[in-house]
């Protein structure tokens, strides 16, 4: 008596070749938009915690949202919930830098106006707080010293 062992279906090679190329994928004319206006920002803040550059960190977060866009867009505040994801996903890859702030907001802010030198305007359309919250906080940046 024989036995034959058959290998599950996933693991069965597949009755047609492979090309070369991925999956065709479209995204939302919105999603390319929001990235263009945001990639920058995005890529200023991870390039500041890492001295290899914040590319990988930046494509990583934005296939996060592009996955989740739909719900992204159903948040009372889609900007500040993109940038909620993209500031965690960097904090969880990098370490934090050795600054003095009251609240993860402040960290961020400080980190995109002092150390990325973007405009409070920039920093505040980034995450999308208010911009009289950035400023205090700012301030408060400044006279702590970073």
């Amino acid at each position: 008596m024989t036995t034959t062992i058959t290998p599950p279906p996933s693991l069965c090679p597949l009755p047609y070749p492979l090309s070369g190329t991925g999956p065709d994928i479209t995204l939302p004319a919105e999603f390319c938009a929001f990235h263009t206006l945001h990639q920058r920002a995005y890529l200023a803040y991870a390039d500041a915690h890492t001295p290899t550059g914040g590319d990988d960190l930046v494509r990583g977060a934005f296939g996060y949202l592009a996955v989740h866009w739909s719900t992204l867009l159903s948040s009372p505040n889609p900007t500040a919930t993109a940038w909620d994801h993209v500031a965690a996903h960097v904090a969880r890859r990098t370490p934090r830098l050795p600054l003095r702030t009251a609240s993860p907001l402040h960290y961020q802010l400080t980190v995109l106006h002092h150390l990325a030198n973007l405009s409070v305007t920039t920093a505040v359309g980034t995450t999308g707080c208010d911009h009289a919250t950035a400023r205090c906080l700012l301030r408060a940046s400044v006279r702590k010293g970073l």
